[in-house]
């Protein structure tokens, strides 16, 4: 269910989200000494003047602001559900489940990407044969929707192979 509310209707399709902090909160001044006086004019409908100083509208930065808190709750989702979902739970349908949460959306939304991935990735490793197994699968079914993601996730699992505390059964 919530899988289903941040997909469908909260997070952007084709875009991750951007903080405040990655925002332009004043625009630039417009410099009239490179431009005419009257090309300055003509723009604005105003009189001319050496600077002018442009500001967002409250409702952009409105939006802004629950784009950055709405990023925040995401990364909490991630991070503080499905992470202990993981590595808390030693029942298998629950790390399962969460896995294939994980690796959805993954596959939809590439918003915190780098750790799901790195979730899905970790659990490969499990002592468990069925988890490791759902794993890999999961991996694969996003690399059918993303085949750019190679490299990225051949990264991801040469990070888990050279971990030195790695049991030989996980490879």
């Amino acid at each position: 269910a919530l899988q289903d509310l941040w997909v469908n209707t909260l997070l952007p399709p084709r875009r991750k989200l951007v903080g405040l902090d990655g925002r332009p909160l004043l625009e630039q001044y417009e410099d009239s000494s490179s431009t005419s006086s009257s090309a300055v004019a003509a723009d604005n409908n105003t009189t001319t003047t050496s600077n002018k100083k442009r500001t967002l509208s409250p409702r952009v930065l409105l939006l802004w602001r629950y784009e950055e808190h709405l990023k925040a709750r995401y990364s909490a989702y991630v991070d503080l559900y499905l992470s202990r979902s993981l590595t808390e739970t030693t029942l298998e349908l629950t790390k399962i489940t969460t896995l294939k949460t994980a690796s959805n959306l993954l596959r939809q939304v590439p918003e915190g990407e780098a750790s799901l991935l790195s979730m899905v990735v970790n659990k490969i490793g499990d002592p468990s044969r069925k988890v490791a197994s759902a794993a890999g699968h999961q991996l694969r079914l996003v690399l059918e929707d993303h085949p750019a993601m190679m490299h990225v996730v051949a990264r991801e699992v040469q990070q888990l192979a050279h971990r030195p505390n790695l049991s030989s059964r996980a490879l």
